[in-house]
């Protein structure tokens, strides 16, 4: 295991209050692990894994009905598999797609980029799973 290192955070009162909340929310012992939790998936997020790492990532868009997404091929990105893909209305008149990929993370990252980054789409990537949760879950 790696070494430990404790240091101090200051933050507003509300924000003590809303972590405290996650903490009750994802049943962590303590804030410490709320705050370890964050800075994992923010890591991930930003883009600091292994770009040849395998990952598994949900990719979520919403958008008006009318909107024409444009078709990003998967042809450019070798690794890169499809597995789901879920439109749904959530109003009348807006739609939730969810796509579920898997690849290395740097075609992951750069696929999505290109769907997210369409015009009038809200996106968001979350990747999922990564090499090391695969041999975490393994052992």
């Amino acid at each position: 295991m790696s070494e430990i290192v404790r240091f101090g955070v200051s933050m507003d009162k509300e924000l003590v209050n809303l972590l405290d909340g996650l903490t009750e929310l994802h049943h962590h012992p303590n804030r410490s692990e709320t705050i370890r939790a964050m800075v994992r998936q923010q890591v991930l997020e930003e883009g600091s894994e292994n770009p040849e790492a395998s990952v598994t990532a949900v990719i979520s868009l919403i958008f008006h009905y009318s909107t024409t997404l444009v078709r990003v091929p998967l042809d450019a990105y070798p690794s890169l598999k499809l597995t789901t893909n879920l439109q749904m209305h959530l109003e009348r008149d807006i739609v939730i797609k969810i796509l579920v990929v898997s690849g290395t993370y740097g075609h992951v990252r750069q696929w999505a980029g290109k769907v997210i980054g369409q015009k009038h789409v809200v996106g968001r990537i979350n990747i999922a799973a990564t090499d090391s949760l695969y041999e975490q879950l393994r052992t």
